[in-house]
């Protein structure tokens, strides 16, 4: 995501479900927001920011690229 979690504005379940219609328009135009339940809470972000971070999560990590470059080949033993 691009914005950092402790940045990202938050509401109570009972204030998003009171102005549900409003921040769901502002989660369609791009914004994330923290949804508090006492001790609970989860992160409302747009559906392309989901997709994107699953796609990158699956991608291999440098290290992952620098390890297979240095063991995945028929050289030596």
């Amino acid at each position: 995501m691009d914005q950092e979690l402790n940045k990202l504005q938050s509401f109570t379940v009972e204030e998003f479900q009171t102005n549900f219609d409003n921040l769901m328009n502002r989660v369609e135009n791009g914004e994330c927001f923290i949804i508090k339940d006492g001790k609970k809470s989860a992160v409302i972000v747009p559906y392309r920011e989901t997709i994107k971070y699953a796609l990158d999560s699956l991608k291999p990590s440098v290290e992952d690229e620098l390890i297979r470059l240095h063991t995945d080949h028929d050289e030596g033993s």
